[in-house]
């Protein structure tokens, strides 16, 4: 996920209402102008060099210019790897908070799970996605904390 945090190239198409979002990863992403928000048509698109690639700037066909950031075509199109990054930072931020409340180590950690050091330090890592589900569990556990896997249907659009 992180190698799509930098926009190499952005094209638009007024005919087909959609802008076509190019990472430096090679991946590209099209939203169409309606999910954006976007009614009017775009007189032009440019990656902004201010953000170092990490947004676009936008500028409507009656002269209005907004910036959209590197992440919201990920969000909008429910990129896998983007919505994995997003759950698994948030995770980890939840864990590391009651981690700090409760005052218990890493070390403290590692002794309960009969694991290394370092072991830990990769399961609180929210850069690292190659999580180990059950050692989670058993950490949530340590913080009398519940995690829960939560699958819904999505509306109709």
């Amino acid at each position: 996920m992180k190698k799509d945090r930098e926009i190499k190239s952005v094209i638009f198409n007024n005919h087909k209402k959609q802008l076509l979002i190019l990472y430096t990863s090679g991946h590209g992403v099209n939203v169409h102008y309606r999910s954006l928000g976007i009614k009017k048509n775009i007189k032009r698109a440019w990656v902004d060099q201010e953000t170092r690639g990490k947004s676009v700037g936008i500028e409507l066909s009656d002269g209005t210019i907004d910036y959209m950031p590197y992440d919201q075509p990920l969000a909008i199109i429910k990129d896998p790897d983007f919505l994995l990054q997003s759950h698994i930072e948030l995770l980890i931020a939840k864990i590391k908070s009651s981690l700090h409340k409760r005052g218990v180590s890493k070390r403290y950690l590692a002794q309960q799970l009969n694991t290394s050091d370092n072991q830990i330090q990769r399961l609180l890592n929210p850069a690292i996605l190659n999580k180990n589900l059950k050692q989670l569990y058993a950490i949530a556990a340590i913080l009398n904390l519940d995690l829960k896997v939560d699958v819904q249907q999505r509306k109709a659009a």
